[in-house]
């Protein structure tokens, strides 16, 4: 596995919680928004599908990738399709730390009132 941003939101896109847990530290800590923090990747695992059912879909459009060590900073336009069938698109920052080719640490910063409202 490496650090393969582009595989890890693609198994996002396509609601894969499996291929998406194998990019994660067994001890991930994730943030999401404003959320109180998940730790441990089957509990990552089963909030981010949590999260998945609240929607219909997702495509992430990655805008930039910035990396500095251990860290990589990735700016996104995110599509989100809702249950209703409107999609709204929201501009989304992740700050991933990574613990050799796995994210250690997960905080995503967005606001998702547009998504629920």
């Amino acid at each position: 596995m490496t650090r393969d941003i582009a595989s890890l939101v693609a198994a996002a896109d396509r609601h894969d919680a499996d291929a998406f847990a194998q990019h994660l530290t067994p001890d991930v800590k994730s943030v999401f928004a404003n959320t109180e923090p998940v730790v441990g990747q089957e509990n990552v695992k089963k909030a981010t599908t949590a999260f998945w059912d609240t929607i219909e879909g997702v495509s992430h459009h990655i805008l930039a990738i910035h990396e500095s060590g251990d860290t990589v900073t990735v700016q996104f336009d995110i599509d989100y399709r809702r249950k209703d069938g409107r999609t709204v698109t929201l501009p989304v920052c992740n700050v991933l730390t990574f613990e050799g080719d796995l994210v250690s640490v997960s905080q995503v910063y967005a606001d998702l009132a547009p998504l629920y409202a």
